[in-house]
């Protein structure tokens, strides 16, 4: 983080959240990375639900189906940037991102990553192999 008004916040509140954000929220993600807080008020223009958390000083986005609040622990300096390292106080989850075990289900949230090298959002859910057993042909 750079010059921002989010690590302004977070170094005066000492927390932060993070919420990854969901195919449903794409529009409003995207926003939030080319907007800046200090020209414009961010939730209003989202029409998204913020509220204060219940365990830390920060905002909780309502919509967003999985949030960690987080206090900071450290913060560093990572070539001019701030790095900030937190710890995870609470996770909020909305049930229907969860599995019949109560884990978060990827292929029910469709969370979302920036594929920098084309400039869009991809959406991470399929299942191409499964965790220490894939490997195991090569073994």
């Amino acid at each position: 983080m750079g010059d921002r008004k989010t690590t302004e916040n977070i170094l005066a509140k000492g927390a932060f959240t993070v919420a990854p954000a969901d195919a449903a929220h794409v529009v409003e993600a995207d926003y939030f990375g080319m907007a800046t807080g200090r020209t414009v008020n961010k939730a209003e223009k989202s029409g998204l639900t913020f509220v204060r958390s219940a365990h830390v000083d920060a905002p909780v986005i309502e919509e967003f189906p999985l949030t960690m609040e987080c206090i900071v622990r450290d913060v560093q300096d990572w070539g001019g940037e701030r790095r900030f390292i937190g710890e995870v106080v609470n996770a909020r989850v909305d049930e229907a991102i969860l599995d019949e075990e109560g884990r978060v289900d990827f292929a029910h949230m469709r969370p979302i990553v920036y594929d920098s090298t084309r400039r869009i959002y991809r959406v991470v859910g399929e299942e191409v192999g499964g965790a220490w057993d894939a490997g195991r042909v090569l073994m």
